[in-house]
């Protein structure tokens, strides 16, 4: 009972570099209206219990969306979101242990496939999570 009365409302922070951005932001449309489930989108990471990561990223990327995971508070949940994110996270396909790093620095608990996804599915991934144990 305590999880979900933690996770009745959620405060999400959209970080990263790619198209799919657009597709998240337009769940809070009046077409998709997230806010009817308790979800809100933040400005900054001290304020976000869930950080949503899209698109490609180099080194000194992950390096940021590390560093804005670090910035929040516990508890805290992680969507990958969107093609890039899913394959490579990475621009140049090169930086195979930098994506071994990352994954091991934060607990994914949603992957949301799609280029981009659209936001029902975003929408959905939010439910899912809220419904975790």
């Amino acid at each position: 009972m305590s999880n979900f009365l933690i996770k009745s409302s959620l405060n999400v922070y959209v970080a990263g570099y790619g198209c799919c951005k657009q597709e998240v932001l337009a769940s809070a449309g009046p077409v998709y209206d997230i806010s009817r489930f308790g979800v809100s989108f933040v400005s900054y990471p001290e304020n976000a219990d869930v950080l949503v990561f899209q698109g490609f990223y180099n080194g000194k990327g992950l390096r940021k969306i590390i560093s804005i995971y670090n910035q929040m508070v516990q508890p805290k949940w992680v969507i990958a979101l969107g093609k890039c994110a899913l394959e490579s996270l990475s621009h140049s396909g090169s930086e195979n242990d930098l994506l071994h790093e990352f994954k091991k620095r934060l607990k994914i608990d949603v992957y949301v496939p799609g280029c981009p996804p659209r936001p029902e599915a975003f929408i959905y991934s939010i439910l899912r999570l809220i419904e975790k144990p």
